[in-house]
């Protein structure tokens, strides 16, 4: 039989093996050569299912060399997903995996899916996190798909703050309106809709040109909360995105709403110097933001950054968080990137701080930091 073997043929090997594995007496050795043939001879005419066979037994017994292990159970991964067997694909693929220290991000995000194929949503959503990690590490943008795929394992999971991260940094690579519309959702139900949080988690969607919102129920919400919280500017700009984009029709009363917040504005501009003058008197910090929120929403930001800050260093302003917020929008729209970080980071460090509020400036942060990788004109 080695004959055959030297001389390569390969019909004469397999039909001799079965004499030889009846033999008494053999050795593990010799065993491990009669496998190592069959290997040789089921892979060399074809067979594959006889090859799958002869595999599967050479790693079973234990004859596979370190750095033959997770080939093999990739070899034997790939048979298996032919013949439609998700449940062997994905066990062989994860010892793949485990055999391959330095496995590739598209590897591991191969076995996310795998397990996702399989409704195992925990640990899909781990593999496709180790494939967005080891992206990461490397300087390099993870795929797309790898975050929405593990949004709908926090889906299925009911993970509402795993999903939460998995949607902000989704939105911070690939921002557009469904995902912001998606993290808004979560905050609205999670906070029980919190007209502080909602107002913030709007304004940054649609203060991002790549953002905004997918729905007709999602710019109305924001004029709505806009108008209550006295910032119609705010309202008029989510209006006019809405219509501009199509998605908010431009008649009925959707165009009453927007020249109602318009007439609003008008009138903050009138009484905007007066009450400015009067906050600066007024001992408490929160009159003056307050006065800050009118200047921003009539588009006034440099005097809303003086006004905010006025009220910041007085004190007494309740809801710090809020007003670094607000501080770090209208120095991005002036374009202070540096100083809007300055804002943005000092929301997490606020007395009080709400968790729904440190996560809307880390989107504010993960804007600011995609404008500044854009080169002048791009």
């Amino acid at each position: 039989v080695q004959k055959s073997v030297n001389e390569k043929q390969w019909a004469d090997v397999i039909a001799a093996l079965p004499a030889l594995e009846a033999l008494p007496g053999l050795t593990p050795d010799d065993l491990k050569v009669l496998a190592t043939w069959r290997l040789q001879a089921t892979q060399a005419t074809g067979d594959t299912d006889g090859f799958t066979a002869a595999i599967e037994n050479y790693l079973s017994k234990g004859y596979a060399q370190p750095e033959q292990i997770g080939p093999m159970h990739q070899q034997l991964a790939a048979y298996y997903n032919g013949k439609q067997d998700r449940a062997k694909t994905v066990t062989h693929y994860r010892q793949f995996i485990d055999a391959t220290p330095d496995a590739e991000p598209e590897e591991l995000q191969t076995l996310g899916k795998l397990y996702l194929q399989n409704s195992n949503y925990t640990e899909a959503a781990q593999w496709l996190g180790k494939a967005i990690d080891v992206t990461k590490s490397r300087g390099a943008r993870p795929e797309e798909v790898w975050y929405q795929l593990r949004d709908r394992c926090y889906v299925e999971l009911k993970d509402q703050t795993g999903r939460l991260d998995n949607l902000e940094a989704l939105a911070g690579y690939y921002p557009n309106k469904e995902y912001y519309s998606r993290i808004i959702a979560v905050y609205q139900a999670e906070t029980k809709d919190d007209r502080t949080v909602m107002l913030n988690a709007y304004r940054v969607a649609v203060a991002d040109p790549k953002g905004g919102l997918a729905t007709v129920g999602g710019y109305l919400g924001y004029a709505d909360t806009a108008l209550v919280a006295g910032s119609p500017g705010e309202a008029a700009r989510g209006l006019e995105r809405g219509m501009k984009e199509g998605i908010v029709p431009s008649a009925g009363s959707n165009q009453a709403s927007l020249q109602e917040a318009r007439a609003a504005i008008e009138l903050d501009r009138k009484s905007l110097p007066g009450e400015s003058t009067a906050a600066a008197k007024n001992p408490k910090g929160e009159v003056a933001v307050k006065v800050g929120l009118g200047y921003y929403s009539t588009g006034d930001y440099e005097k809303a950054v003086e006004m905010i800050r006025l009220g910041i260093t007085k004190g007494g302003v309740s809801r710090l968080d809020d007003a670094n917020l607000l501080l770090g929008a209208a120095l991005t729209d002036l374009g202070r990137r540096d100083e809007a970080k300055a804002a943005f980071e000092a929301v997490a460090g606020a007395v009080g701080a709400n968790a729904y509020m440190v996560r809307i400036a880390g989107l504010w942060l993960s804007l600011l930091g995609r404008q500044e990788s854009t080169p002048a004109g791009g």
